[in-house]
This record gives C-alpha cells, sequence and structure tokens, in this order.
C-alpha cells in the first residue's frame, strides 16, 4: 500500500512541475526560461525536477509529448471513428466531413489551451531550433499524409494539390486563423464586429474543404 501511494505521488509531483514549466515556456519561450523559476512556482526543489527530467530538455519534452498525448486523446475521442473507417477516403461526403471536423476541433483545442499556441509560436520565433532536437516526434503528420495520399489516390483531392499539402493544412492553417481573431477583435474599430468567432470558425473550414477537395464533388 505505501509503495502504490508514493508511485502516486510522484505521478502527481510530475504533473505539477510540468504544469509549470508549461506555463514558463509559454510566457517565455524555452531559451528564456531558467530551471530555477520552474522549480520556483511549481514549489519543487531544482534537484527533484532533474531528477525526474534530467535537464530543461527533458522538462520540454515532457511538456510538448504531453499536449501532443492531450490533442491525440481529444481528436481519438471525437473523430476516431471516421479515421479508422476506410471509406473516409473514398466517399466525398465522409472526407469533407472528416476535414471540417478536424479543423473545427483544432480551432477548438487552440482555444481552450492557450499555451501550447502559445508555445508553437515562440518555437517558430526560435526557427524550430529546440524542437528539432528534442527525442520526440508527434505522428499526427504521418496519419494525415496517408490520409491525403489515399484521397488524393480516390479523386477527393484537387488535381493541382499534391497530397502533402493535406497534413500541412490541417496542423498548420487553424493556428494563424485563431492568432488573427483575437488580434482584429481587440482592435479600436473592432474589424470583426460583424461576424461572430463560430462564424468565423466556419469560414475556415470552408477556405479548407474548397481549397483541398475535388470541386467536382462538392
Amino acid at each position: 500500500m505505501q509503495k502504490k501511494r508514493k508511485t502516486y505521488d510522484a505521478a502527481r509531483t510530475k504533473e505539477l512541475i510540468l504544469d509549470a514549466a508549461e506555463e514558463m515556456f509559454a510566457e517565455h519561450g524555452y531559451s528564456a526560461t531558467r530551471v530555477d523559476a520552474i522549480a520556483s512556482l511549481s514549489g519543487y526543489n531544482k534537484s527533484l525536477i532533474y531528477q525526474y527530467f534530467q535537464d530543461k530538455l527533458g522538462l520540454y519534452t515532457g511538456v510538448i509529448k504531453r499536449a501532443d498525448q492531450l490533442g491525440n486523446t481529444v481528436f481519438e475521442s471525437l473523430l476516431g471513428g471516421s479515421l479508422a473507417d476506410s471509406a473516409t477516403t473514398s466517399d466525398p461526403l465522409k472526407f469533407r466531413l472528416m476535414l471540417e471536423a478536424v479543423i473545427r476541433n483544432s480551432f477548438q483545442f487552440l482555444l481552450d489551451h492557450p499555451r501550447y499556441l502559445k508555445i508553437y509560436l515562440w518555437e517558430a520565433a526560435e526557427e524550430w531550433r529546440v524542437w528539432k532536437s528534442i527525442a520526440y516526434s508527434p505522428d499526427d503528420i504521418i496519419l494525415f499524409r496517408q490520409l491525403g495520399e489515399s484521397a488524393k489516390a480516390n479523386g477527393l483531392i484537387r488535381k493541382e494539390i499534391n497530397p502533402i499539402m493535406v497534413p500541412i493544412v490541417l496542423m498548420n492553417l487553424v493556428i494563424p486563423f485563431v492568432q488573427s481573431y483575437r488580434r482584429l477583435s481587440e482592435m479600436p474599430d473592432n474589424m470583426l464586429s460583424n461576424i461572430s468567432l463560430e462564424q468565423y470558425k466556419e469560414q475556415l473550414v470552408l477556405i479548407v474543404v474548397y481549397g483541398l477537395m475535388e470541386p467536382s464533388l462538392l
């Protein structure tokens, strides 16, 4: 019983440390974040942090891995059926519904987890130097590339579109749209006053669907 309690405490401690690391990386980026600051925010000493994560890069990898696993869990619960259905990349309606669901859920995921968006933007600003060095690679791009190749072979993708654009669009187009909505909606003249967040999201859905799919199928 005692051993089980210690295991639970260790897992909880790791989560609290990752919470603090996530907050610091989101606010300051990888380069400017110090393990001292993470230790202070989490309430745990540096020696314990190093015991669990080895170094700052290990902490960062833990944050990225946890974010990716959370995203996978959310998407699996919402899209698992369509992603596993072989007809998704041969039936135009099913493929369109899958594209729409991915965009809507990606958009909402970033709204619900703004720190992940900030970390992504810090990475882009630092030219992905840290991302390239971490020992963890999310596999989403592989899944969506395979879906794109299958859909292309079945004539669902525009003839002039390379299948690799499917994962690139699905995984990256949402980010600038989320950022732009926040920026434009907070400007003095409120350029988006005549469009709700939901309508804005649906505009993005249409851009993706009509940008990727064969026009004759729409």
